[in-house]
């Protein structure tokens, strides 16, 4: 199936270096809110993070969780492929796509565990169903059939229902430790445009990137 036909024609908006000043998180901070807006986009926290494990790339979309002034946080099973594939490479990219906007957002950096506390205080504050299918779920596992997973959660749930749950150890945050930021916003004739944001000696380095 050839698709050689596609055409999009970028004319939403413009992207200048002096747009992001000496903050590139700042900057992400003001895209994001206006993401927010944006009816089309369901959820703006959307992103897709990719991890290497022996020697082979795998892509994910994951709910960002919170912006930090060097960091990225979002939430996972440590049991699960990408919570194994940080394990051996803590290596990891994260990506954003807001197509109703033309822009994408590209974050490169070093992973790490949250500490427990943290973990605590969000897993607490999730609903008890989310809880109870933190705990029970054998993230990435070959499972009989997903009616099983089913009983297996609501027979959980019945007996826990009125009491208040443990976050598990093998599920928390994940933090995205910045090193790289790349802005994209889409312009006329494939023309788009490009900035890329270094993380040296704790100060950002900015330049423009052609398309």
């Amino acid at each position: 199936m050839k698709l050689f036909n596609y055409r999009k024609f970028y004319d939403k908006d413009s992207l200048r270096i002096n747009d992001l000043g000496n903050n590139p998180i700042k900057f992400f901070k003001k895209w994001f809110k206006e993401a927010e807006k944006v009816d089309g986009i369901i959820e703006p926290n959307a992103m897709t993070i990719s991890t290497i494990l022996k020697n082979r790339p795998s892509s994910r979309v994951v709910l960002l969780k919170e912006i930090k002034d060097r960091s990225l946080v979002f939430f996972t099973n440590y049991n699960s492929k990408k919570g194994e594939a940080l394990s051996d490479n803590p290596n990891i990219c994260a990506s954003f796509y807001w197509a109703p906007l033309e822009r994408q957002v590209i974050f490169k950096g070093v992973a790490s565990k949250t500490d427990e506390n943290y973990s605590d205080t969000y897993f607490k504050s999730r609903p008890l169903e989310s809880q109870a299918a933190a705990i029970i779920s054998r993230q990435s596992q070959v499972i009989e059939s997903y009616e099983e997973l089913l009983n297996r959660y609501n027979n959980f749930l019945n007996k826990n229902k009125n009491l208040s749950l443990k976050r598990p150890n093998h599920w928390g945050g994940i933090e995205i430790n910045i090193k790289e930021i790349e802005f994209w916003q889409g312009r006329e004739n494939r023309l788009h445009n490009r900035i890329i944001c270094h993380l040296k000696e704790n100060k950002w380095e900015i330049q423009i990137l052609s398309p």
